[in-house]
């Protein structure tokens, strides 16, 4: 999703505890997580990705609205290009 563009970065925060409730019972899991930041317009293409692709039956997207990012990151993020392929 990086060489492609859709996404401008992915950063991967690996071993998280993660602690909750499912099915009337206490779990804990060890869980990795995934922080992307895309152009808002490629924001269902994400969507689209995570259902066809994310393990979990109900998972966990989060979304931060442009007008909450340094101005100069939101430029960055928005001019990212595809990778050329040689």
């Amino acid at each position: 999703m990086v060489t492609s563009g859709t996404v401008a970065c992915v950063n991967r925060i690996n071993y998280v505890k993660s602690y909750y409730i499912q099915e009337e019972k206490f779990k804990q899991e060890e869980e990795k997580i995934l922080l992307i930041k895309f152009p808002s317009e490629n924001k269902e293409k994400l969507i689209t990705y995570f259902k066809k692709n994310h393990p979990y039956k109900v998972y966990e997207l989060i979304f931060v609205q442009p007008e909450d990012v340094n101005e100069a990151y939101l430029k960055w993020v928005k001019n990212v290009k595809p990778i050329k392929k040689k």
